[in-house]
């Protein structure tokens, strides 16, 4: 026999593999509707979730039985790692379904290889899922948020190798630990008496599947949903995010001490953590997002080993799972997107429905099944390409003030990334996010590079018909003057009444600002009604007014002098044009000029208010070609007129 950790590594790693593949689908799926912001059909390869449902086919379950099908689906799973060199988006999503498909059924069929928990092999396969989900989090801790499966080619490449090896190594072994150890009568029909319901223990992994990766898929998710204006924002995903990992693993433990209570006393413990953490402000939130990380990882054992001790039919067992693993998802996915989805006003802001049914059903598993934990046996068995790309492009800019707007990607549909803390990490920039990611919005992102965040606060502006719509007010300090910032996302063009009263609202944040302010926003309509509210109730000047060809992005500032203004093409992205200002504080903000001349050659201003080349020169109308590149008769360049009279 091979020691433990001979067999545990490989297993660990396969389950690492297991659970990027279930949370890399879900945002593959995600990106086409993104595109259209409507439903594509493409959302029908999420029933590749149900592929256990075929082992209920008695044909079948003998069929996947055999080494030669369990070799071929191993392989299968593992090479849909390579789904992330594919060319194209949709070949990508057939690859990376496949793999999902193959994993859940190799993942049935090893679990429930034996005699359930007895069967060696099984155990270590357990284990060897629950050990991938904490490996997970650590190689995201060290990527900085990012799954590195997913995220680069060298990475994913080191992975596939790796992965191949490990599964080569189960291959060889696959059958040596299939067959049932000799039991007595009397102990096998103890054990059929006392085991726990299919249907429930189903219910209470495909619920706990998705609670740890809807609240703990990364590290700094526990602080996404606690965070606040600053200068008491909460805890820093780093390095909180630590706390929360530590508390995983705690719990993990923890499920192994016999004296650890696997009653409702730790079931109400995680009902309240998981309440405070939806409800409860900054620090308090925090704190029970890490009693709810203890109380989700000290379940795993228990559910687990009540799932493969509920009978003879992982077919069914698991296929239950995988429905309400899906439904949460899809749940969750309706919470904010409510708008584009069918039924959608029926779940809109109903995290607390989500929450308050996840919660209940594991606690139901507990108090309802008989404890199968895998703890024993640990004691007895001691012998058997995006992101990088956007970070240099915003390097290229020099600029100093940066927001990027619907940039939460904390949700599990997204990808439960941090992108606020990776280009802040990257990049070096001060950095705030908000709204939570509780309070259902798209989020916001703001990244300084030289200047501190003195405050901030959130907003939720009236939205009445439409999703919720964003806001963050900040006020900056640059060069000891403090300017504030006003960000905002209006949210959708057809909901005419939100954009009213959105606008009014903004326009009464940007009077009642005292410093020089600079409004960055997506007001989703032309220069019409809601930019005459802002420009005239808000007290505030257009970056440049004889630009009409505006739908969504404005910028607008009073109290600054403007220097120069640039829209670069978002090279077939949706929705992400970018637009740059330059502004000068000037010396006395009373009695000052605003820049009126404009010129669109760049050689007739000094080099040092130029924007970079790295995006061409000055162009009329669109860019249609596949890159990025100056358009729409920018870059424009402004200067005082009463220079030209002194020339």
């Amino acid at each position: 026999m091979r020691s433990l950790w001979r067999e545990i590594l490989p297993e660990t790693l396969l389950g690492y593999i297991s659970w990027s593949l279930c949370h890399g689908l879900a945002p593959m799926i995600y990106y086409f509707p993104l595109q259209t912001l409507e439903l594509t059909g493409l959302e029908g390869f999420g029933i590749v979730f149900l592929s256990p449902i075929f082992l209920t086919i008695t044909p079948f379950w003998k069929l996947v039985n055999k080494k030669w099908m369990l070799t071929l689906l191993r392989i299968i799973t593992v090479g849909s790692i390579a789904s992330f060199q594919a060319p194209n988006a949709k070949l990508r999503l057939v690859v990376l379904a496949l793999g999902v498909f193959s994993s859940l059924i190799v993942q049935a069929v090893t679990w429930w290889t034996g005699s359930g928990l007895q069967s060696c092999g099984s155990y270590l396969r357990v284990w060897g899922f629950i050990l991938g989900q904490i490996l997970r989090v650590v190689l995201r801790i060290w990527y900085t948020s990012l799954n590195p499966i997913w995220s680069y080619q060298m990475s994913n490449r080191v992975i596939l190798t790796l992965s191949t090896i490990a599964t080569l190594d189960r291959i060889s072994t696959d059958g040596d630990c299939s067959k049932p150890e000799g039991k007595k009568t009397s102990e096998a029909a103890k054990r059929m008496a006392c085991r726990p319901h299919w249907l429930l223990a189903g219910a209470a992994f495909g619920n706990l599947m998705f609670l740890t990766h809807w609240i703990f898929g990364e590290v700094s998710l526990v602080s996404r949903w606690a965070v606040s204006g600053q200068p008491h924002p909460g805890p820093d995903p780093n390095p909180f995010g630590g706390a929360v990992l530590l508390s995983l693993v705690s719990g993990l433990m923890l499920s192994t001490c016999s004296w650890f209570p696997g009653t409702s006393l730790i079931w109400v413990t995680g009902a309240a953590s998981a309440a405070g953490l939806l409800y409860l402000p900054t620090w308090a939130a925090a704190v029970s997002g890490c009693v709810l990380a203890v109380f989700t990882a000290s379940m795993w054992p228990q559910v687990l080993g009540q799932l493969i001790s509920s009978g003879s039919s992982p077919g069914k067992t698991t296929t239950i799972a995988m429905i309400f693993y899906l439904l949460d998802i899809f749940f969750c996915a309706w919470c904010t997107a409510f708008k584009f989805v069918p039924g959608g006003v029926y779940n809109r802001e109903r995290s607390d429905v989500l929450l308050g049914t996840v919660m209940p059903i594991i606690g139901l598993n507990m108090l309802f099944g008989p404890k199968k934990s895998l703890d024993f046996l640990l004691q007895t068995k001691n012998s058997p390409k995006v992101l990088f790309r956007k970070s240099e492009k915003y390097m290229n800019f020099w600029a100093d003030f940066i927001t990027i707007l619907e940039s939460d990607a904390s949700k599990p549909f997204i990808g439960n990334n941090d992108l606020t803390m990776w280009f802040g990490e990257k990049l070096g920039f001060y950095t705030d996010f908000g709204p939570s990611t509780r309070d259902h919005t798209w989020g916001i992102m703001v990244l300084s590079r030289y200047y501190p965040i003195v405050k901030s606060e959130r907003h939720l502006l009236p939205s009445p018909e439409g999703e919720i719509a964003p806001a963050i007010t900040l006020t900056i300090n640059i060069s000891d003057q403090l300017v504030d910032f006003v960000v905002t996302h209006f949210g959708n063009h057809e909901d005419d009444l939100d954009r009213k009263l959105r606008a009014i609202a903004i326009s009464k944040l940007l009077k009642s600002s005292s410093n020089q302010v600079i409004f960055l926003g997506y007001i989703t309509s032309a220069p019409v009604r809601d930019y005459q509210q802002l420009i005239e109730y808000g007290n505030v000047k257009d970056i440049d007014s004889t630009d009409q060809d505006r739908w969504c992005e404005y910028i607008m500032y009073r109290g600054l002098i403007r220097l120069d203004y640039a829209r670069i093409s978002h090279a077939e992205l949706s929705d992400s044009e970018i637009q740059m200002a330059k502004f000068r504080i000037p010396d006395d903000p009373i009695n000052y000029r605003d820049n009126e001349k404009v010129v669109t050659d760049h050689r007739e201003v000094p080099e040092k208010i130029h924007f970079s080349p790295r995006f061409g020169f000055y162009k009329e109308g669109h860019n249609y070609e596949n890159n990025h590149h100056f358009h729409m008769s920018t870059p424009k360049y402004f200067y005082e007129l009463f220079k030209t009279r002194i020339h």
